[in-house]
């Protein structure tokens, strides 16, 4: 792209941003961090409605740290990897309650050290837990940046971080996970994509390839 089309790129992914960016009501963060592990290859409904049975029954570290695996992994099985899902839980509950006082820290160093926690969900916590600008790269944003061509086919995760962060200004950064899953659920879907409809077809490699790669 030439400086000019650079330019126009840029407005043109900053807007899509707005367009689908409101801001997240999160004012449990603990609740955040365990949400982020049930989300894990999970449709965004279900997540919702498996989290709010879980802290229906379980409203905090100490009760899911002493929690029945059974019983979690019972509330977890329609979120998938329920087993795993359940173990993570339980281990990070406790890791919380014991080594953080209860506390969920705001150090991006200090959240991996927790199980079951990883880039993404560190990301996550951080951004729309304690508001800071940081860029959480989901399956979302994983998709639609290697579908313009912003990174290789084959980028890892924190490839696609570190591209983003050079790209947009920083008031956009924690704006663009939830924004990029609004996104990619409506017009940049996994199949069926509504290319015709999306406002950065013009700049799109997938769809200059006729949407065959």
């Amino acid at each position: 792209m030439g400086r000019e089309s650079n330019k126009q790129f840029l407005e043109a992914i900053k807007k899509v941003i707005e367009d689908y960016w409101s801001e997240p009501n999160w004012s449990d963060i603990f609740k955040l961090l365990i949400a982020c592990i049930v989300s894990q290859r999970t449709r965004s409904e279900v997540t919702r409605k498996v989290v709010e049975e879980l802290f229906s029954k379980y409203r905090d570290a100490r009760e899911l740290a002493h929690a029945d695996i059974e019983d979690i992994q019972r509330i977890l099985k329609p979120a998938g990897l329920y087993r795993m899902k359940a173990r993570a839980i339980i281990r990070a509950a406790n890791y919380i309650l014991t080594v953080l006082n209860g506390q969920v820290p705001n150090s991006f160093e200090e959240l991996l050290k927790i199980p079951g926690i990883g880039r993404k969900c560190a990301n996550i916590v951080l951004a729309y837990g304690f508001g800071k600008q940081v860029i959480a790269v989901d399956a979302n944003v994983e998709r639609i940046c290697k579908r313009l061509g912003l990174v290789r086919k084959d980028a890892k995760p924190v490839e696609i971080e570190n591209t983003l962060t050079k790209l947009l200004p920083k008031s956009y950064w924690r704006k663009v996970d939830i924004s990029m899953v609004r996104f990619g659920r409506t017009i940049c879907k996994p199949t069926n994509p509504r290319c015709a409809e999306c406002p950065l077809s013009s700049f799109c490699k997938y769809y200059a390839n006729q949407c065959i790669v």
